[in-house]
């Protein structure tokens, strides 16, 4: 296994160069980085004598107007109790991240359709160094952009006088351990489909399925839709990353160290089983696509 890992990791520093020197990462990362601080700067401005009003600013009367109707007043004052910041995070991370997961998810498809993977396999690696060299790339992408992010954003908050609370920098731990279960998922949609139009369509469903659930459990719905929707929670929460970054969450605002910890872990196992899934299909299936 040793040897496996080594190969990844040189399979991954060739990758990660590769992406790297691509245009399309700097690309996504600046509008990332613009909308952050563009969030950032708008409640900033939106600051009164009474404190903060956000029908001073026609992107935050929007963002709350459209929060509010249809998740509650209650989450809306929850996230954004510490400021702007939480949420800037996360409008920016998320571009990001769904770049980062296609991006892979495609790239694995053609990959396999031009016999790139299939001559790596029978050659100087195996289907498990190529796995793991994948999710290698996309971690050390993942935790360069969150970097990149943070530091932005802390630079907006100096500039604004506006201060992150400490759950901006939970968050930040979090999101990077929340990728690492779809960076899995993607490798396993990539490994399980023909083709990289059928891999990113699967993921995208997959996405959308877990997604919806977590909108589901927070949004001002009937009886009957909140009754489906906790149906459907009760039976994919256990293979949602969601549910277990909620695991965290609630640890982190409790002040429950041992629960946010367990949040922390059981996503890292999640990713880890998928992995473990997705080596298993590809022993089971082979590299041809």
């Amino acid at each position: 296994m040793r040897n496996r890992i080594r190969s990844g990791l040189v399979i991954a520093e060739r990758q990660l160069l590769e992406s790297l020197l691509s245009p399309g990462y700097y690309i996504i990362l600046a509008v990332s980085v613009a909308l952050g601080c563009l969030l950032a700067a708008a409640f900033a401005g939106s600051v009164d004598s009474s404190g903060f009003n956000p029908q001073m600013s026609p992107v935050y009367d929007l963002i709350f107007r459209s929060l509010a109707g249809a998740f509650g007043d209650a989450f809306v004052d929850k996230l954004f109790a510490e400021g702007p910041f939480l949420f800037a995070l996360l409008a920016a991370w998320l571009p990001l991240s769904l770049y980062l997961a296609l991006a892979s998810v495609l790239r694995f498809g053609q990959e396999k359709n031009a016999g790139a993977v299939e001559l790596l396999v029978y050659g100087p690696a195996d289907g498990t160094s190529y796995l793991l060299a994948t999710f290698f790339r996309d971690l050390v992408l993942s935790a360069i952009s969150l970097v990149v992010i943070a530091v932005t954003l802390l630079v907006a908050a100096l500039i604004g006088n506006l201060a992150p609370g400490p759950l901006f920098f939970w968050s930040l731990a979090l999101l990077f351990l929340l990728s690492l279960p779809f960076f899995a998922y993607g490798i396993l949609c990539s490994i399980l489909t023909a083709g990289s139009s059928s891999a990113v369509a699967l993921f995208i469903g997959i996405t959308l399925v877990f997604c919806i659930i977590l909108a589901g459990s927070f949004a001002i719905t009937g009886s009957s839709v909140r009754t489906l929707s906790s149906a459907a929670g009760a039976v994919l929460s256990w293979i949602s990353p969601f549910f277990y970054a909620g695991v965290f969450y609630r640890g982190v605002q409790a002040g429950n160290a041992l629960a946010a910890a367990a949040g922390m872990v059981l996503l890292a196992l999640l990713a880890a089983g998928l992995l473990a899934l997705g080596r298993l299909a590809f022993q089971r299936k082979g590299v041809r696509a």
